[in-house]
């Protein structure tokens, strides 16, 4: 084995945010999509989709699947595949069954990515433009929780509200 094949046999594990679901893939990705199209921000609620490509002999599965909600885009070859304990959303098929695609936030580790393209750009939002200019913080800004974020959020008819339960 060389230098340059290791970083293909290695493995990345993800899952989705309560556990309930969970992989294991390649650590070789072939493209990493961020996506702005009006379809992938909607069912992202974000400025864009950023989703892996790996060949689907890479993934595996190691708990969870029954878990998995898939939902297809009518008359488009858009998907979306979440757990239906928390939400989160988790890797799907391609249409063309070759390709696994990986929510790239679902993966715990760094991944190894030949080609990053940004996609669909005419359609970004302007409030995601200029985002390097934007002010970092390491974590959330203390001040900012309890004056802007304290409003409670109103249930509604057909919505349930469900909170962990504390350890």
């Amino acid at each position: 084995m060389t230098q340059q094949d290791a970083p293909s046999l290695q493995k990345n594990r993800g899952g989705c945010l309560c556990g309930a679901v969970s992989f294991e893939v390649a650590n070789a990705f072939e493209k990493l999509f961020l996506c702005s199209c009006n379809q992938c921000r909607q069912i992202t609620g974000s400025a864009f989709a950023s989703n892996l490509f790996v060949g689907i002999e890479g993934f595996d599965w190691l708990g969870g699947a029954g878990n998995i909600v898939n939902y297809q885009v009518s008359g488009r070859d858009i998907s979306k595949s979440f757990c239906r304990v928390c939400g989160s959303g988790v890797p799907w098929v391609s249409g063309d069954g070759t390709k696994m695609i990986v929510p790239a936030g679902s993966l715990s580790e760094p991944v190894n990515v030949i080609e990053r393209v940004r996609i669909f750009a005419s359609e970004q939002p302007a409030w995601a433009s200029d985002l390097e200019h934007v002010t970092i913080h390491a974590e959330f800004p203390g001040p900012l929780v309890s004056k802007v974020m304290g409003a409670k959020p109103l249930p509604t008819e057909n919505s349930t509200i469900i909170r962990p339960e504390k350890s």
